[in-house]
């Protein structure tokens, strides 16, 4: 294998954080509203400060590939009386895309991979959500990355809420990089992103 094939399979991985991250706030907004303290309902902003993003890829014969994203931003709007209806819409600045490689991390920025110079920013936009308990949902959503529009499906849960007018969530799913035109490393750097999100949203 090249070097040139080793650092792109490195680089898949970073990319499938991003996807991952935007469908996971999505999640967040489609999902069912507990009885905390006070009603959830209302619009969220989701700052980079409060959210953590984190993203694997398995490796055939070795340890997974991780990163995050430290550019993550978006908008939440919580219906307790009808979660269905809730919505969300995230951006991701791919140009903050970070692995603990400097090599990789400037693979992911690549044409090969997000290409940042010609498309700089995804985003997730949720379509449809399933209530699945309380305080947890299905959500799907749209990511769009690279010029490409794909469905992507995450489990959300919310966690907490404060008399502040703040909720906490957590978010796990995936995506698969290859469908985004990421197919680099195929198949020793696996094709599914694994992602867990946890952050804070704060009512406007």
């Amino acid at each position: 294998m090249t070097q040139t094939s080793a650092t792109t399979r490195g680089f898949k991985r970073p990319f499938r954080k991003t996807v991952a991250t935007f469908a996971c706030l999505v999640a967040l907004a489609a999902a069912p509203l507990p009885s905390f303290a006070g009603s959830l309902t209302g619009t969220y902003l989701l700052s980079p400060a409060q959210l953590a993003t984190g993203f694997s890829v398995r490796v055939l014969g070795r340890g997974p590939v991780t990163g995050e994203f430290k550019t993550v931003s978006g908008k939440m709007t919580l219906d307790q009386n009808r979660p269905e209806k809730s919505q969300v819409v995230v951006k991701v600045d791919l140009r903050s895309v970070h692995t603990n490689n400097d090599k990789v991390t400037g693979f992911l920025k690549s044409s090969a991979m997000f290409d940042v110079a010609n498309h700089p920013v995804a985003t997730f936009q949720s379509t449809r959500v399933h209530i699945t308990g309380q305080n947890t949902a299905e959500v799907e959503g749209v990511l769009n990355l690279r010029g490409k529009q794909k469905r992507t499906k995450l489990s959300v849960k919310i966690t907490d809420s404060k008399a502040n007018g703040q909720v906490g969530f957590e978010v796990s799913g995936g995506f698969f990089r290859s469908l985004y035109g990421m197919d680099a490393g195929l198949p020793i750097y696996a094709d599914k992103v694994n992602l867990e999100i946890r952050g804070t949203g704060k009512r406007s």
